[in-house]
Formats: C-alpha cells, sequence, structure tokens
C-alpha cells in the first residue's frame, strides 16, 4: 500500500511541476522518457524553450535529498546520443522536490 501512494504521490508532483513550467516559466514539458531497459534511463521532465534554444532535464522527486543530478546527466546524455534531439540548445539539468513548491 505504501508502495502505491508514493508511486501517485510522485505522480502528482510531476504533473505539478510540468503546469508551473508551462505558467511560469515559458517551458514545454515533452512526455516522461523512459528507456527500454524497464526505465533505467527514466526522466521525469524534459523542458523545451523553443525561442531561447534551452532545454532543462529534471529529476523530480518527493525529497530533496534523494535527487542525483550526476545519474540524470548521465540518463539525458543517452536520450540526447539516441535521439539527436535539442543540438545547438543550451542544455540544464534540475531537481525539483516537495520543497520547490
Amino acid at each position: 500500500m505504501n508502495r502505491d501512494y508514493e508511486t501517485f504521490s510522485g505522480l502528482m508532483l510531476e504533473r505539478y511541476f510540468k503546469r508551473v513550467l508551462i505558467e511560469n516559466a515559458g517551458f514545454y514539458p515533452h512526455r516522461k522518457l523512459v528507456g527500454p531497459q524497464g526505465g533505467k534511463i527514466e526522466i521525469d521532465i524534459v523542458a523545451e524553450n523553443e525561442l531561447e534554444d534551452t532545454a532543462t532535464f529534471f529529476e523530480v522527486k518527493r525529497r530533496a535529498e534523494n535527487i542525483d543530478l550526476a545519474v540524470l546527466e548521465t540518463k539525458a546524455a543517452v536520450f540526447l546520443r539516441a535521439t539527436g534531439e535539442f543540438k545547438g540548445y543550451a542544455l540544464s539539468y534540475k531537481g525539483l522536490s516537495m520543497a520547490d513548491m
């Protein structure tokens, strides 16, 4: 039962931050990205600003101490190699948690 709550609350937190990015930051969030190895390269939010040629990769966790930006950068590198997206874009990596609400 606790796992169900963690999954649900994590999804709701991602949904919240996507809405904030759209409304306040001018970003367009892409879909959640999941790799072929059962989600081992899951990236919670990829937000693109086409006007400024920027893309930000976000890791969303309920607790800030569970965010590992080095792991996020590794996942993003796999995504970028596999898709070829965001060539020439300025890239950034951020963590979001309940503390950022």
